[in-house]
């Protein structure tokens, strides 16, 4: 394993870097696609002389395990082609429709299995199973169980999911083979059941897996939710820039091993727009040398001098406080020279807070303001938007007291 990745690792660069993650993928791929051809061919002659349905089983998923190889190292060929008109972003996300096609052939195999299992165990046949045949199949254990180190090793080095899924799949190909091994001594004893039992669960072993490995796959596509200590981190950092008074909208987009950042920032409105926009430029370089990702920050300017701003965030502070629903709030302004004043800002709620709850929220808003500001604000502009999600902000405008 170590000769192989001294002949394809750039050492200038880590392992998980783009290129050596592509180089790391295609190795997996390449050596899994020709150990599990040469398992299949041995496994299958083994369950042919053998008339073991579970070997014959283990051997079919050995073609699967081919097949599902030979798109990890496609996949990661592909992924790594450069940008272009129809596809701006790259073409990063094959690695996740790889491991989708590598699920669905898992889950393909299971229940051809299982079926064969069960009619196995409905038409009992003997097996022939000499020393040589179990010495051979296990034989076979090893070097699943090196292919099955092999793929986790580079997994782990390339922090891909698509190789952590294949070594999953050979993990449970040694289990499967272990069960086979079983199911031949149990038929050398004369227990035929065993071996239909055997090939049962196999079955359900490759069903899991594709299971789990299939809805990654599909999260992956669909866009998941960013993980919360990347959130936390690009948080930190675009605080750190010297002229930033807060951040909020951080949103993640993942193209396979592409991501791409965008953030708003609070600035003092008192500043020109060629230092706000000076602020923003450090607060995306700053993001893109820590996270080495392509970052967009939108400035959103704050007016902290306007009498009524600091008692407006503080009765906002206990708002949210008090309400399950909200867990956030940002782009806070109060306007005007003299009472009564217009105020605006955004409330941000909870992913599970449904849009025919912001009625409700809104009320409670509301009731709040004229509680504690009285007939202060004529006018208040009220946004509400659920944290990370992609549906347009729902905003009203709505007068408090009577203008003077």
């Amino acid at each position: 394993m170590g000769f192989l990745l001294r002949r394809i690792l750039d050492p200038n660069s880590a392992p998980d870097h783009p290129e050596n993650r592509t180089r790391i993928g295609m190795l997996e791929g390449w050596v899994s696609t020709l150990m599990s051809l040469v398992l299949c061919v041995v496994k299958g002659w083994l369950g042919l002389v053998s008339g073991s349905v579970s070997l014959i089983a283990d051997a079919t998923n050995n073609l699967t395990d081919m097949g599902s190889s030979l798109v990890v190292a496609l996949g990661f060929q592909w992924s790594r082609k450069p940008s272009d008109e129809e596809h701006p972003f790259g073409h990063g996300r094959i690695e996740a429709v790889a491991t989708l096609v590598l699920s669905i052939a898992l889950l393909v195999v299971g229940f051809e299995v299982a079926k064969s299992g069960i009619v196995r165990l409905i038409n009992p046949k003997p097996v022939e199973a000499p020393l040589w045949i179990m010495v051979a199949v296990g034989i076979t254990v090893a070097l699943k169980f090196w292919l099955a180190v092999f793929a986790r090793t580079l997994a782990k080095l390339s922090k891909s999911h698509v190789l952590e899924a294949d070594a999953w799949n050979h993990t449970f190909d040694v289990v499967s083979t272990l069960l086979v091994l079983v199911a031949l001594a149990g038929s050398h004893l004369g227990w035929m059941a065993m071996d239909g039992w055997a090939a049962i669960l196999v079955a359900a072993f490759i069903v899991v897996t594709g299971v789990k490995f299939a809805r990654e796959a599909i999260d992956i596509l669909l866009g998941k939710k960013p993980v919360q200590a990347e959130v936390e981190s690009i948080q930190q950092v675009v605080e750190g820039v010297e002229g930033v008074l807060g951040v909020h909208e951080i949103m993640v987009h993942q193209y396979g091993d592409v991501k791409m950042v965008s953030f708003h920032i609070e600035v003092d409105a008192g500043l020109t727009l060629i230092v706000a926009h000076r602020i923003a430029e450090e607060a995306e370089e700053a993001v893109e040398i820590k996270m080495q990702w392509r970052a967009v920050a939108h400035v959103d300017p704050v007016d902290h001098s306007h009498p009524l701003f600091e008692e407006l965030r503080t009765v906002l502070e206990r708002h949210i406080q008090t309400l399950p629903d909200l867990i956030d709030f940002h782009d806070l302004r109060a306007d005007g020279d003299a009472p009564p004043y217009h105020v605006s800002f955004d409330l941000v709620t909870g992913m599970e807070t449904r849009r025919d709850q912001y009625e409700a929220i809104y009320a409670q808003t509301l009731a709040m303001l004229a509680t504690a500001l009285g007939d202060r604000v004529a006018t208040a502009e009220i946004g509400i938007e659920a944290s990370v999600d992609s549906a347009p902000m729902e905003r009203k405008q709505f007068r408090l007291s009577a203008p003077s």
